[in-house]
This record gives C-alpha cells, sequence and structure tokens, in this order.
C-alpha cells in the first residue's frame, strides 16, 4: 500500500465511501480510500429532494444539501440539475411526507391533482401532490468521480482493484487484509461496502443480514404530439396506493386502471426514465417478485394512462439491484460502519460520509466542537441500538 500506516482506511469507493474519504482528507487526516473495482459502474441519475417521510433520513438530507452545495463549488461543476420533485398520491399515502416537511421547516407546495395537471401539461396526477422545489437529479457517474478527486485533491491516497477479505481489530490498530497476502493498518477503519459488509466484518462487528432492493427501469421519450411549450417536467414519485384510493373515493369506487406500481421518474433532456422498486429482499433469496418483463409491461401501461403522449424506448427493460435494510452509521470502537445508504444512490452521500467522518474523529479522539451538531439530526437513530427502534 502506498504507506504502512494511516489514521483511517475507507472501505469501499462507492458514493457513501468516497464522501467519507472526502469529508476526512479535507479535515487533515491521513486516509486511504480502497475498492474492489477498477472502473465505477456507470449509472443513470438520483433523485436529490430535502424532504422524507421519517425526520431522521429528512435532516439527513438537509445536512446533505449543504454539502452538496460545497462539492459542487470545490468540482467546479454542477452535479445535481434542479428540477424540483412532485410526489404524488392518495391524501394518506402522502400524510407522513407533510407532516414530515412541517416538522422539519422544508419547504413545498400542497396541490390537489388538478391544479398539479395544469401546471405540467402531459402528465395526469393521483388526489394530491406535493412539490419540493429545492429538488433535483444528480448525474450518478460525474457525482461519484467528482467526490473521488476531491478526496485525493486534500491529501487521501486511492486505490482500485483492491480486494479486501476481511477487517481485523488488533489492540492497536485495525487491519485490513488484502486478497494479495497484503494488509494496511489504520487507527480506525470505515467499512461502506454494501452487501459485502457483514462478510468483512465477521467476528468484529455483528450486523443485520444483508437485503437488495430490484430496480426495473424504462425510457420513456417526449413525442411530438405534446402540448409545445410545456415547462420541463419535474423528477416525481407516484406513491400508487390502491387501498388508500378506493377507501377516499367511497362510494364512488375506485378508478378503472389506478396503477397498481409504484413509479419512480427521473427527468432526462429527451423525456424521463421510469423506475420500480421491489420490497427489499434477503441478499440472494429467489422471493415472489414478478419478472422485470412483466415489471416492464405494467411500466408501458403506467405511461400510457398517467404521460400520454409519450412513447417507450424498445431497448430495455434495464434491471439492477442496490443494498438495501435498515440505515446504520455507528462506530464500534476501531470500525466504522454503514448500512443501507446504497437504497438511496448519491442522494444522501454527502452527509452521511460528514457523519461517518464525526464517527471516525471519535474513534481518533478528535474533540467535537461545541455547537457542531447544530443541524438537528439526531445521529442515534442511525445506530445499531436503534435498529429495535426500526430505523
Amino acid at each position: 500500500m502506498t504507506q504502512d500506516r494511516y489514521d483511517v482506511v475507507v472501505v469501499g469507493a462507492g458514493a457513501t465511501g468516497s464522501a467519507t474519504a472526502w469529508a476526512l482528507a479535507r479535515r487533515g487526516h491521513r486516509v486511504l480510500l480502497l475498492d474492489r473495482a477498477q472502473e465505477p459502474p456507470v449509472q443513470g441519475r438520483d433523485v436529490v429532494r430535502p424532504g422524507h417521510a421519517d425526520v431522521a433520513r429528512c435532516r439527513l438530507a438537509l445536512l446533505s444539501h449543504q454539502w452538496w452545495n460545497v462539492l459542487e463549488h470545490e468540482a467546479g461543476e454542477r452535479l445535481v440539475e434542479p428540477t424540483g420533485c412532485v410526489e404524488h398520491g392518495p391524501v394518506e399515502a402522502l400524510r407522513p411526507l407533510v407532516e414530515t416537511l412541517l416538522v422539519t421547516s422544508v419547504p413545498f407546495e400542497y396541490l390537489t391533482g388538478p391544479e398539479a395537471e395544469q401546471r405540467w401539461p402531459g402528465m395526469r396526477f393521483d388526489d394530491r401532490a406535493v412539490v419540493q422545489p429545492a429538488a433535483g437529479v444528480a448525474d450518478v457517474a460525474a457525482t461519484l468521480a467528482a467526490l473521488r478527486r476531491q478526496a485525493v485533491s486534500h491529501g487521501a491516497d486511492l486505490v482500485l482493484g483492491a480486494d479486501v477479505r476481511r477487517v481485523e481489530v488488533r489492540d492497536d490498530a485495525a487491519r485490513v487484509h488484502v486478497d494479495d497476502g497484503d494488509h494496511v493498518d489504520a487507527s480506525v477503519v470505515v467499512v461502506c461496502a454494501g452487501a459485502a459488509t457483514a462478510g468483512l466484518l465477521g467476528g468484529v462487528v455483528e450486523v443485520p443480514a444483508a437485503h437488495v432492493v430490484r430496480e426495473t427501469r424504462v425510457r420513456a421519450d417526449r413525442v411530438e404530439a405534446l402540448p409545445s411549450g410545456i415547462r420541463p417536467w419535474p423528477a416525481f414519485v407516484h406513491r400508487a396506493d390502491p387501498v388508500a384510493h378506493r377507501s377516499a373515493r367511497g362510494d364512488l369506487g375506485p378508478d378503472v386502471g389506478y396503477p397498481a406500481l409504484r413509479v419512480r421518474g427521473e427527468p432526462t433532456d429527451q423525456g424521463v426514465v421510469l423506475v420500480h422498486r421491489t420490497e427489499p429482499a434477503p441478499l440472494g433469496a429467489t422471493g415472489a417478485d414478478a419478472a422485470p418483463e412483466a415489471v416492464a409491461t405494467e411500466l408501458v401501461e403506467y405511461v400510457a394512462q398517467c404521460l400520454p403522449g409519450v412513447g417507450v424506448d424498445d431497448a430495455g427493460p434495464w434491471v439492477t439491484e442496490r443494498a438495501a435494510g435498515p440505515m446504520v452509521l455507528d462506530r464500534v470502537g476501531r470500525v466504522v460502519l454503514a448500512l443501507g445508504t446504497g437504497l438511496h444512490g448519491v442522494a444522501l452521500a454527502p452527509g452521511a460520509g460528514q457523519v461517518l467522518a464525526d464517527l471516525a474523529e471519535d474513534g481518533l479522539g478528535v474533540p467535537r466542537q461545541v455547537g457542531a451538531d447544530d443541524d438537528e439530526l439526531d445521529r442515534s437513530r442511525f445506530s445499531l441500538a436503534a435498529l429495535g427502534a426500526g430505523v
């Protein structure tokens, strides 16, 4: 390795790991960032929004918003395209989000479906819509490249193609073993390895079993039949809920063809990418989820009903998996670990990296500044001890 001993070794150079290395390096620590892959996978876009239905994640998103601005300033490029985000669905499906936005003072608009349709012709909305104007979509590949580049510019060492096999905690250090028999020591190790984390920390830290979600994507392109002069479409999340919809309709009965899928929309220059995410399942489980082709068919039907005048690209569907499960940002002795952050892609990475850097500095014995927690983020909500409370 580049040197014999580091303050912190970060295992996993995805968005969260790279953000952690960036945060620690800019604070003056000697940092080594390791990843198994030689090159980052090329991915599309992630929706970045300040408001979430959970207060703790909303606070983390607000912290991330601050550090997105810093990252873009340092990188000298725009990484998040401001599009706004509309989450729509039945009133009851949106209630937790609205309550959290009120508690956290995140700016939003609350519209009826017809009001939203007047604003964005060509889109069809559910009963109510929550608009977050400060939201946008992030270029995943550009963000990951910027995080790594800034970490290195602040003094971090980056080694790709390093297949880490296990983490060992010794009396005077934490030791990271790699596949060629080499190792590197550090005062603290931060593990951001997704589904591989449990295997790397076997016998060191007991972590929840790895879960994944499967995302099926189709690309929809706008066509000339759309009204001319319409404003750019926002990112959107359709929280379709047939039960809540049926209850709200009462004696009128549910609308014919009400969508069965929850769908996320990521706008592009040509149109929008539609995404359906399965429920989390244990890693390697076959599960009872529908085949990607069946999900793609339902997404095509969704386009016909909710985005009339838009055509679906014949290519695809594209299927990817993300590590899921409860979000954990915690420290056990010399080991700091992140779990469940991959579910949000790059969206929460800048804030999560700051939290993990704080935890690493706790392990290094760096005094925490008085008043440093003025972002109101309750870090205990992301602890291993809080798993029983359903983080």
